[in-house]
């Protein structure tokens, strides 16, 4: 059994080293279509060991992809995106998966979990698909749609499936913020040239109702929601995104409250196991003084999360700010011992929300914690030495100035001088360090006087102490002045 690892690039030189490593786990073979690439696409595909072709770019993405499937060999494709990649487990389970299908001739390929990641830091951005990438190389299964293509299968056999399988995750860094815009752009243009052509196909309203959410145009976004609400199929995996980006669009046009409810009323009703609806909801709620509502809201969505999540979902963006205001509400009811639940689990969500971090050394201070007590406390919820910068630097405006001391010392980030003397109470130790600072600036400004014009002087000489404008006999004056002479290299 032989597997072609499958991907049309343009300047995708950056991606392509990725590439090629998750696919040479599996592949024995590597085809990159390029499709007029002006960077090092071609050279690094070459000397990555993957065979090249060039394809004239028609404005077609079915057509590039099926010239690639032409030029496969293998009994089996895996065909994904240049800025896809399998993460490090799921990349050796790819052939072992295959051999175990590859008897059952009814089963043509496999959907797969994608999840999108930031190019640069890699957090999930809070939004997954389920796609088709690894199927048969067979003449009836087909790459369709010049934009947002997928495979069909041609040959009319209903029999034949897709199997979802939870054992591979692909992650997609297309849509990171840097460049989901540009990509959004390009897309709506390619769209509108088709659909201008006479050239509609069934997915349209789905896509362009993506296109218009991401480019911000909020009206036409809904507009094309409600429409793909209405369409007989949905992506795989995809059936809620209509209702979200609906909801979110009415929210951010700040459309009427009835029409936002009855938007969310629909979500729930149709997707009842979503967890980003009711939190979205709640945040809308919440920020027009709805707090009764946003707490109902986000309580439903905290279960529904807490329940349903997998990785990659949205609700993981959401939930530690829910809990956070959850726990805010609990500490209006007097509810300490709650809030402070609720600020914990937030943070365990998301160790760097820092509202739930500083709310919850508040709580522990009026409570009466010792520095022992919030490090216990710390230490349990963060890793010591990763996260000890961030905890050194927040500590340092509570009241529990000896544990920002502590984690300066772990994390290896250090405090000035006069940082460390305010932090253990040496109050007047750092006031005469302050002092001795600003006395040595004057007088380095003071002897050197003649280099800075007339109007810098006579700014300068307005910041210098008295000691520095005026001749007088006490002993702090004259101790400045042969400072200032030492520096300018007179004598007094």
């Amino acid at each position: 059994m032989k597997i072609s690892a499958c991907v049309i690039a343009k300047n995708e030189e950056k991606n392509l080293l990725r590439w090629l490593a998750s696919m040479r786990v599996f592949a024995d073979e590597m085809i990159v279509v390029d499709t007029g690439s002006t960077d090092a696409t071609v050279e690094t595909a070459c000397a990555g060991g993957a065979m090249v072709y060039r394809f004239e770019w028609i404005n077609d993405f079915s057509a590039a992809k099926n010239f690639a499937l032409d030029r496969a060999s293998g009994d089996w494709v895996v065909f994904t995106d240049a800025d896809e990649y399998f993460t490090d487990e799921s990349a050796p389970r790819v052939r072992p998966l295959i051999e175990e299908y590859d008897g059952a001739e009814q089963i043509d390929g496999f959907i797969v979990r994608l999840i999108n990641i930031d190019m640069q830091t890699g957090t999930l951005l809070g939004t997954t698909a389920q796609v088709q990438r690894i199927f048969r190389r067979l003449p009836h299964l087909r790459f369709v749609g010049s934009i947002h293509e997928h495979v069909e299968n041609l040959s009319g056999d209903s029999a034949r499936e897709m199997v979802m399988t939870e054992e591979l995750t692909l992650y997609h860094t297309g849509y990171s913020p840097q460049i989901i815009r540009h990509k959004s752009q390009r897309d709506l243009e390619l769209l509108s040239a088709r659909r201008a052509a006479g050239r509609h196909d069934k997915m349209d309203d789905y896509h362009l109702m993506d296109c218009y959410y991401t480019l911000e145009d909020y009206e036409k976004a809904a507009a094309y929601a409600r429409k793909a609400m209405a369409l007989p199929e949905q992506p795989v995996g995809g059936e809620d995104r209509p209702y979200a980006i609906l909801l979110q669009s009415l929210i951010l046009m700040n459309a009427d409250d009835a029409e936002i409810d009855a938007s969310y009323d629909a979500a729930c009703k149709n997707i009842p196991q979503k967890a980003d609806f009711p939190l979205i909801y709640g945040t809308y709620a919440w920020e027009r003084g709805y707090f009764t509502a946003a707490r109902r809201a986000y309580a439903e969505g905290i279960r529904l999360h807490e329940q349903h999540y997998r990785v990659g979902d949205f609700s993981h963006v959401l939930a530690p700010l829910a809990y956070e205001r959850l726990g805010a509400a609990a500490e209006l009811c007097g509810e300490k011992g709650a809030a402070a639940a609720f600020y914990i689990r937030s943070l365990r969500e998301q160790k760097r929300h820092l509202p739930s971090l500083k709310a919850l050394l508040r709580l522990l201070a009026e409570t009466g914690a010792e520095t022992a007590d919030v490090v216990a406390a710390l230490n349990d919820l963060y890793d010591g030495a990763a996260d000890a910068g961030v905890l050194a630097q927040v500590l340092v405006d509570t009241p529990f100035p000896l544990a920002a001391l502590y984690y300066e010392k772990r994390g290896g980030a250090k405090f000035s001088a006069r940082r460390r003397l305010l932090l253990t109470g040496e109050v007047c130790a750092a006031a005469a360090s302050l002092i001795e600072d600003r006395e040595r600036t004057a007088a380095v400004a003071a002897a050197h006087m003649e280099a800075f014009s007339q109007e810098e002087q006579g700014r300068i000489a307005m910041l210098l102490p008295r000691s520095c404008r005026e001749l007088s006999a006490a002993p702090e004056d004259m101790r400045m002045r042969r400072r200032i002479a030492r520096l300018s290299g007179e004598r007094i």
